[in-house]
Formats: structure tokens, sequence, C-alpha cells
């Protein structure tokens, strides 16, 4: 049994998104926009700016799983599959649903979190230059959250070790850019196929170096100086708020977009393959059959 026409559609749209080789909008915009501030901002930001708000995001990002986890809301999304007529009493319900279902609740998910993320940058955004080493830890952690949150809208458990670990390197190909995006996204299906045929305790060992790997210092230089030169311009008076807003909403947007698309594929290909197996056990049927 072949996957359904929207399926199909679906899979071919996936595939075009990731062996894009160009940035998403927002990335060309925001390189657009904010270039000139960044070169700017590497001359003049103090290193010791640099190294409290970073002492402050590494820290953030070593709690970001648990606390993600904590927030992220399985029973909501169980609730939410129900009011759109299916029963889903666990996350296991969920991973058999229509497509088009899924998609319409993660569509929603990305929704609330672009629109939490907009007030939350706002509110930093009021307070100019000193909330910035808060925005920052926020930011990430509200984006990781909406990793996860999509990670439930098609069936994968947060709560699961592999799945945390799978959930890092989703978040971190989200956040770092799309030019290399497929290379990525192929190395984070080795660690799925990886991680598939560890026991309990392999997974739990894996995740934990993955989370390791993550809040490294090159990792947490790298993110704190982008995210910090393009975010100067809320230290500006008026504009602050408007700027903090509407950069976090655009940024956990595309992180949104891009978690939609990756774990779309980790359904399909999970229903293809699937499907193949099927397929070919009935043929083995018809064949002996036959003799």
């Amino acid at each position: 049994m072949a996957l359904t026409g929207y399926e199909e559609k679906v899979w071919e749209e996936v595939e075009q998104y990731f062996s894009e080789p160009e940035d998403s909008a927002f990335g060309k915009f925001s390189r657009a926009v904010f270039k000139p501030v960044e070169m700017v901002a590497d001359r003049l930001i103090p290193t010791k700016m640099m190294e409290i708000i970073g002492d402050g995001v590494e820290m953030g990002l070593k709690t970001l799983g648990k606390v993600a986890s904590q927030t992220t809301g399985v029973n909501s999304t169980l609730d939410e599959f129900e009011n759109l007529g299916m029963d889903a009493d666990d996350i296991d319900d969920i991973r058999d649903a229509d497509l088009r279902i899924m998609d319409d609740v993660c569509e929603a998910a990305i929704s609330q979190n672009t629109l939490f993320a907009g007030l939350e940058g706002a509110g930093c955004g009021i307070g100019g230059l000193a909330l910035l080493a808060a925005d920052i830890p926020l930011l990430l952690g509200l984006s990781f959250r909406t990793v996860q949150k999509i990670s439930t809208c098609y069936g994968f458990d947060p709560d699961d070790d592999g799945e945390k670990a799978i959930a890092f390197k989703v978040f971190e190909l989200a956040v770092g850019g799309t030019r290399e995006r497929y290379d990525k996204l192929l190395e984070l299906e080795a660690l799925s196929d990886e991680l598939d045929g560890l026991d309990p305790k392999e997974r739990a060992e894996k995740a934990a170096v993955m989370g390791a790997l993550l809040t490294t210092r090159e990792v947490v230089k790298k993110l704190v100086s982008s995210l910090l030169s393009r975010k100067l311009v809320q230290a500006i008076p008026l504009v602050g708020a408007a700027v903090g807003g509407g950069f976090n909403y655009y940024f956990v947007r595309d992180v949104g977009q891009v978690s939609q698309q990756v774990y779309r594929r980790r359904v399909l290909s999970r229903r293809r393959s699937s499907k193949k197996k099927s397929s070919e056990s009935d043929k083995k049927g018809e064949s002996r059959e036959a003799h």
C-alpha cells in the first residue's frame, strides 16, 4: 500500500526543502539587515559582556532539556488531537494519525510559541541592553521547547532519552542556519538509526553525550555572538520593544518550520519503510502459496 496522495505531496515538499541550498526567507532578511550591525558589534562589544552573557546562556542550555520537557505538555497535545475527533490516550496513539491532522496541530503549536516569543522579546526590548542577558537564554529555551512540542505533534515522546538527543540535534540544525541543512539532516537521521538499535541504558548514555556536546563553549560562543550582535538594536530607545519582539517572533517561527519538516520526514520515512516491508511480506506469502 503506497503513501496517500497528501503524504506523497508532503514527501516531495520536504525533500525539496532540505535539498534547497539557500537560507530561509528569515535567514536572508536577517543577514541583509543585521550583517552591518554584526561587523560593528564584533569590534565594540566588550569581552566581559560576552563572557557574562555566555555564562548565562551556557547555564541555560545545560538545563534546557529538563525544563523544556516539563513545559512541553504532552497531555495538551493529546487534547488537541481529541478536539479534532481522534482518540488519543497516549503519545503512541498519535503515530498512526492522519498527517493532515498532525500538520494542523503542529501549525497551531508554532503559532502559539511564536506569539510567546514575540511577547517575551518585546518585554525584554523595553529594558534595552540591560535585559539582553536574560532575553537570549529565554529565546533559546523557548526555541527548544518549540522543537519538543512539535515532536509530540508527530508522535515522538520528548521524555524518551533517545528522542531528547534527537531533539537537541534538530534544535542545533534549526538555529544554526540552513545552508548545509541537508548534510545536518543526514547526520540527524544517522543518529536516529543508531539510537533505534540501542537498549534503554545505552540510549540514555548517548543522550547525555549529545547534551554535553550542545553545551560546549564553541557552540555557546557562536550562538551568543550571532544573537547578541543582531539584538543590539534593542538598546535603541523607543524601538527596542518592536525590534526585540519582531526578531524573537521570526526566529522561533523559523525554528518551528525547520523542525516541522524534520519530523514530517521522520514520520513519512517510517511509513514508507513499514509499507515496503509489508509489501515484501505479502509477495513472499503469495510466492509460498503458488508453490
